[in-house]
């Protein structure tokens, strides 16, 4: 085994082993019952990234037996770490993120209206004629009421509340910056890893051409196929160090090469590649 092809195995083994950490841990929580429904929103939605790990998995060469005969897909490797990463902002938003009950609630809430906004518009260009449409659009004006009404969107500033005024919903009501400052990421290294995986993901002449010139068992496209699941370790990693504050005692044990890579990577994410 070459250099490049140990490197890529360690990458892939260090991942699979947090993930198989993180199944242990929602399997732990099986009959338990959560506290508050920040924990059965944190529950899911870990499950969620989970699902996205093992697909990144299966789309990855397996160590060892990569050869010229199989198509490495970096586009679709690249887009479901990029979903991974995505689905830990909303993780760390809704549920590990440490913060007082009010504005927790109002988070939910504000989550919840950008969904179900999104929802109706949808259901509004397809022209939908489903009886529900109507519940769907009374659930839209209950939580714009809610939000409109809530105690911590007077902290928020004035120019949100006229965003909801104007039923301009999005997702978050702190912007990404603000989102990775309190969960602790490194906004360069966050800002880093989505553009280089946006670079393949979407359908730039970049990304076209070198897919042409990509060959399965070439070191430099092992290399490439790694940086998915390299980033991806580092936001699952955060995310079982946030469940596990989360859920505990409820926590399975860590071996010592799991506490090292969590210990590893937090630090990481937390301070930037400039500063390791």
């Amino acid at each position: 085994m070459n250099e490049s092809s140990e490197n890529y195995a360690k990458i892939y083994n260090d991942f699979s082993l947090l993930l198989e950490y993180g199944e242990r841990l929602i399997e732990l929580q099986v009959g338990t019952k959560p506290s508050g429904s920040y924990q059965v929103y944190g529950e899911r939605i870990f499950v969620k990234l989970l699902c996205h790990g093992k697909t990144l998995k299966r789309l990855s060469p397996t160590p060892g037996l990569q050869g010229a005969s199989e198509l490495w897909d970096i586009s679709s490797n690249y887009a479901i770490a990029r979903t991974l990463i995505e689905t830990f902002d909303a993780l760390a938003y809704i549920a590990i993120e440490n913060t007082d009950e009010l504005e927790r609630d109002f988070r939910i809430k504000f989550w919840k209206l950008h969904s179900e906004a999104r929802r109706l518009k949808m259901l509004t260009l397809i022209g939908s004629q489903d009886p529900r449409v109507e519940g769907v659009r009374q659930d839209v004006e209950n939580y714009r009421a809610e939000i409109l009404a809530h105690e911590h969107l007077k902290k928020c500033g004035a120019e949100l509340r006229k965003k909801i005024e104007k039923e301009n919903y999005q997702p978050y009501h702190l912007t990404q910056k603000q989102r990775n400052e309190r969960a602790g990421i490194n906004n360069e290294y966050q800002n880093s890893v989505t553009m280089h995986l946006s670079s393949h993901v979407h359908t730039h002449p970049f990304s076209v051409f070198q897919l042409v010139d990509f060959k399965a068992g070439d070191p430099e496209c092992l290399g490439l196929m790694s940086m998915g699941l390299q980033y991806s370790t580092a936001y699952l990693a955060k995310a079982i160090v946030g469940v596990s504050a989360m859920f505990k005692p409820m926590v399975p044990s860590q071996s010592n090469e799991v506490s090292h890579l969590l210990e590893l990577w937090e630090r990481i994410i937390g301070n930037g590649i400039k500063s390791c």
